[in-house]
C-alpha cells in the first residue's frame, strides 16, 4: 500500500528547506533560495511570505545586484520574536534551563543546584521549565528537554540511571501541563545536533560524549541511528576487558570505568605524575572500542567532547592514532578525531536545534506562542 501525497505534507517539507539553508546565519535572496533548492519562484515567495508572518524569518535589506536586475532582499532567521526553552539535565549537580532565539542562542540562563548530586525529581524539572517559560514571555512556541539515558522517539524517558528515572512519559507530561510542543532527547544526540550545525560536523558522523559516563550517537546522512530499543550510543558498559575493574553496572572492565571523566579524574588524583600516560592509554582505549563502529559505517569524522582536563590534544591524538591503525586499509579514507569545540552549552544548543527540527514545519507558530 501507498500513501496518498499530501500537498500539506510537502509545505512544511519546504519550510523546513528554507529555515535549513538560513540557519544559523545565512542571509539570502529568495533567487538565491531557489537556485539553491531547485523551488520555483513563485513557491519560494509564498513559503517565505508565510514564514515572516510565522515569525520564523525577516527581511533585511538589498543584497548585491546580480547582472542588470534589481538587487534582492535578504532573509534571514528572525531572532526578534519567537522563544524557546531548553531544559539540560546532563550534568551532575546543577539542572541549567535557558531561554533562546531561534539562532539556538542563549537569551536567558538560570541553573538549579542539585542537593542529591544527581537525582533529579521531576517536580523540580517542572518547575524549571515554569520559570523559564515566565522569562521568556510571549512568543514561545516549543520546549526541549535534554537527558542522559534512553530516550524513545515519542520523549519516553525508558531509562535513566544517572537521573534515577524508568519509564517517564516526559514528553506527554510536559505537553499536558504547558499546552506546547515538546522535544525531549538523548543529551549525546542534542551534542551532536549542536556540532552538526552549529560546530564542524558532517551529514555523516559519530560523537563520543565523555561525562560522568560516556555515550554516543551516530549521524549517517543527517539522520539519527536509534536501533530498535531506541539504545543505539549506549557504549559506557561495553566490556572492552572481562579482567578490568569492577563496574557500578555489575560487570568488570566496562569502557566507562577506563574513559569516563570521573574514573579519568580519580586515577589522575592518585597518581598526578601519570597525568599523560593516563589520559593516552584512555584515548588509545576508546579508539580501539571505536575502530569497528567507524569501520562498519564508513565514517571520517569522530567528534568528542567533554571536559578540557580530559578531551584534550593527549587523549584525542591517542584515540585517532589507535582508531587509524586498526582500521587502516586500502580503499577508505583516514578518520579525523577533533574535539567538539562548543563548549559546555553544547547540549542546550543541540536541544533547540532539535525543537526548531520539530516546530518550523508548522505554520501560524505566531499565533499559537504562548502569552
Amino acid at each position: 500500500m501507498y500513501a496518498k501525497s499530501n500537498p500539506s505534507d510537502a509545505r512544511a517539507n519546504n519550510r523546513r528547506l528554507l529555515f535549513r539553508l538560513l540557519f544559523p546565519d545565512r542571509q539570502l535572496s529568495r533567487a538565491d533560495l531557489c537556485k539553491e533548492t531547485g523551488l520555483s519562484r513563485a513557491t519560494a515567495t509564498d513559503v517565505t511570505g508565510e514564514m515572516i508572518d510565522d515569525g520564523l524569518l525577516r527581511e533585511l535589506g538589498s543584497g548585491k545586484r546580480d547582472g542588470r536586475g534589481k538587487p534582492g532582499t535578504l532573509l534571514a532567521i528572525d531572532t526578534d520574536v519567537l522563544r524557546l526553552v531548553c531544559i539540560d539535565l546532563s550534568r551532575p549537580y546543577v539542572m541549567t534551563g535557558a531561554v533562546m532565539d531561534l539562532r539556538a542562542r542563549i537569551v536567558e540562563r538560570r541553573e538549579r543546584v542539585l542537593d542529591d548530586g544527581d537525582r533529579v525529581d521531576l517536580d523540580d524539572v517542572l518547575s524549571l521549565v515554569g520559570q523559564m517559560i515566565r522569562l521568556a514571555g510571549s512568543g514561545l512556541v516549543g520546549i526541549g528537554v535534554a537527558v542522559p539515558g534512553v530516550v524513545s522517539g515519542a520523549g519516553r524517558v525508558i531509562s535513566s540511571s544517572n537521573l534515577g528515572w524508568d519509564d517517564v512519559g516526559l514528553r506527554d507530561m510536559l505537553e499536558g501541563g504547558f499546552s506546547l510542543p515538546v522535544r525531549v532527547d538523548n543529551d549525546a544526540n542534542a551534542a551532536l545536533l549542536a556540532d552538526r550545525f552549529l560546530g564542524h560536523g558532517n551529514p555523516n558522523c559519530l560523537l563520543v560524549q565523555i561525562t560522568r559516563g560516556i555515550g554516543a550517537s551516530v549521524l549517517l546522512n543527517d539522520e539519527f541511528v536509534d536501533g530498535d530499543d531506541h539504545a543505539a550510543g549506549e557504549i559506557g558498559h561495553v566490556v572492552i576487558d572481562p579482567n578490568g575493574p569492577a563496574c557500578t553496572c555489575g560487570k568488570r572492565g566496562c569502557l566507562e570505568t577506563y574513559v569516563s571523566a570521573i574514573a579519568l579524574r580519580d586515577r589522575i588524583r592518585r597518581d598526578p605524575n601519570r597525568r599523560v600516560d593516563i589520559l593516552a592509554e584512555a584515548g588509545a582505549r576508546l579508539g580501539g572500542a571505536l575502530a569497528m563502529p567507524a569501520s562498519l559505517l564508513n565514517l571520517h569524522d569522530i567528534a568528542v567532547y567533554g571536559p578540557p582536563d580530559i578531551v584534550g590534544e593527549t587523549l584525542l591524538n591517542a584515540c585517532d592514532e589507535t582508531v587509524n591503525s586498526l582500521s587502516r586499509n586500502d580503499y577508505q579514507s583516514s578518520m579525523r578525531v577533533r574535539r567538539c569545540e562548543l563548549g559546555d552549552d553544547a547540549t542546550l544548543r543541540g536541544q533547540a536545534v532539535s525543537v526548531l527540527r520539530e516546530i518550523v514545519g508548522r505554520r501560524g507558530l505566531s499565533a499559537t506562542a504562548s502569552s
